[in-house]
């Protein structure tokens, strides 16, 4: 059993399969993709519906941007996929309430948002709230979250649960379309970051300046450095996104015979409460890790600790959020 019917009209009109469900050649990977993706997306959702304290606070809304869209593969995926399960009575309310679904993709390609607005308008029925914009995470202005201090007041009695996907955005387009979903206090996060640069530099020279260092004899290996550049950007932004209260998960989205840019993040919006001394231990104590990690590899810069204003070095304090809606030099998708 799949998620998806592979002889769904969109497949088809997307290039993925044909009328009877057969891949297009060379597209099974991707259809595979696109399988997997949905039923991560709906668990998450089924937990976050779950986690609700009352009938009263079941979504009447799931609102989805997809930042980064490209052609849409993965964003029709996913809006047809949640329009089937949850565009209907919502299956965890007990009120039987109607939930909507609406999703936007962002991309910065003018020709290729045409032709994709395009297939979704010819699609009608359940794709007439699916639309795509040009732009940039960079230009939130238009996007279907509206803005940063909307969401803090007049959006919050929307009963909105939103989602904020972005896949593949390179370096630290990833920390900026994070910290946009966190400014706007989305319910579920799901990023596959790629191309994490910006910590490599800081591990070179650390390696190179500490001969002694107790990993030396992998630092020393630039194959290793690199792997360890992916590996401690993507755990420094999970203790980050728990931070910011999210329960957070890192693994394997797809095998690596299907894509090499396979590890995905995924952050739900935490429901439990603690005490005041016990959530600040808590949060002490992800702060003592997050620094310690930072200081193990050298680094003393990270995109998204900065826009959270979270030091990561020892002693250093918390410093000044950025504003969301005031983001500068940020990376284009």
């Amino acid at each position: 059993n799949v998620p998806l019917s592979p002889s769904s009209k969109f497949f088809q009109k997307l290039g993925v399969s044909n009328a009877d469900g057969k891949p297009v050649n060379g597209m099974a990977s991707k259809l595979r993709q696109c399988q997997k993706f949905v039923e991560i997306v709906g668990n998450l959702v089924d937990n976050a519906s779950d986690s609700s304290s009352s009938a009263s606070s079941s979504p009447t809304k799931i609102r989805v941007i997809d930042m980064g869209c490209g052609r849409g593969y993965l964003t029709f995926s996913l809006h047809s996929y949640l329009s089937k399960k949850f565009g209907g009575a919502m299956q965890h309310s007990t009120n039987n309430s109607i939930c909507s679904v609406e999703t936007q993709g962002i991309d910065r390609r003018p020709k290729l948002i045409e032709e994709i607005n395009g297939i979704a308008h010819d699609l009608g029925g359940e794709f007439t709230t699916l639309n795509f914009i040009e732009g940039t995470i960079g230009e939130t202005h238009n996007s279907l979250f509206g803005t940063n201090e909307l969401h803090q007041n007049a959006e919050k009695n929307t009963n909105s649960l939103d989602i904020l996907i972005a896949l593949h955005a390179c370096d630290c387009a990833t920390d900026d379309a994070i910290w946009f979903a966190i400014g706007r206090d989305a319910d579920i996060i799901v990023t596959a970051p790629c191309c994490q640069h910006e910590l490599r530099p800081q591990i070179d020279g650390h390696a190179s300046n500490h001969p002694d260092h107790p990993l030396s004899d992998i630092l020393r290996h630039a194959i290793y450095r690199e792997r360890a550049t992916e590996t401690v950007t993507d755990a420094m932004r999970a203790i980050l996104l728990e931070i910011a209260g999210y329960n957070t998960q890192v693994f394997e989205f797809i095998g690596g015979e299907h894509t090499a840019k396979n590890v995905m993040i995924t952050a739900t919006k935490r429901k439990e409460r603690r005490g005041k001394e016990e959530e600040e231990a808590w949060l002490q104590e992800r702060r003592r890790r997050l620094v310690e990690l930072a200081q193990l590899y050298g680094i003393k810069r990270q995109r998204l600790a900065m826009l959270m204003g979270e030091s990561i070095v020892s002693g250093g304090g918390r410093k000044p959020k950025v504003a969301v809606r005031n983001l500068s030099g940020m990376a284009n998708l």
